[in-house]
């Protein structure tokens, strides 16, 4: 638990309404459709984190496990909660669980336009490794970054994160 309480759970299938709702609170546009938050929640290989506070859902996370890699999919905090390490913990929970699953490299694509979310990934050790053109199905680009993942990290990655995992 953080000092502000903060706990962290996987969130499962009776999560999608909550999960769409804070989608669209936190995406203006190019969000999510509701039928791939379901996709995403109900699919074996991904996993959905998601910080509950006082009025619901206030941040999540959507990972990806192909082999030895993990993608990001998306990374959301509630946009009265920004800025606050939300999001910088929630990566590192996720380099947690990649420790503990012996996943070598995290990645993720974010749109050249997203110059914060650019700089965040980069504070946090990402680094681009490629232009992906026409991306997005609006035809915006978008980077490909990574980040190795060392495999005697979980503790303190763990540590760092400051979150309690408990399962729904």
């Amino acid at each position: 638990m953080r000092s502000d309480g903060a706990l962290l759970r996987t969130a499962g299938p009776d999560d999608l309404e909550a999960l769409y709702r804070f989608e669209v609170l936190c995406f203006q546009e190019h969000r999510f459709r509701r039928d791939h938050v379901d996709w995403i929640l109900r699919n074996r290989q991904a996993l959905t984190l998601v910080e509950d506070g006082p009025e619901g859902v206030e941040a999540a996370m959507m990972l990806l496990f192909e082999g030895v890699v993990c993608r990001v999919l998306s990374v959301a905090v509630a946009p009265d909660r920004r800025r606050r390490g939300t999001g910088t913990a929630m990566m590192h929970a996720a380099e947690a669980i990649c420790g503990e699953r012996r996943v070598s490299t995290i990645r993720l694509e974010v749109s050249t336009e997203n110059l914060g979310a650019i700089e965040f990934y980069r504070r946090l050790g990402y680094r681009t490794d490629g232009v992906l053109y026409g991306y997005y199905s609006w035809g915006e680009d978008a980077y490909s970054m990574r980040k190795t993942i060392m495999s005697a990290e979980p503790v303190a990655v763990r540590r760092r994160a400051g979150f309690i995992f408990r399962n729904k």
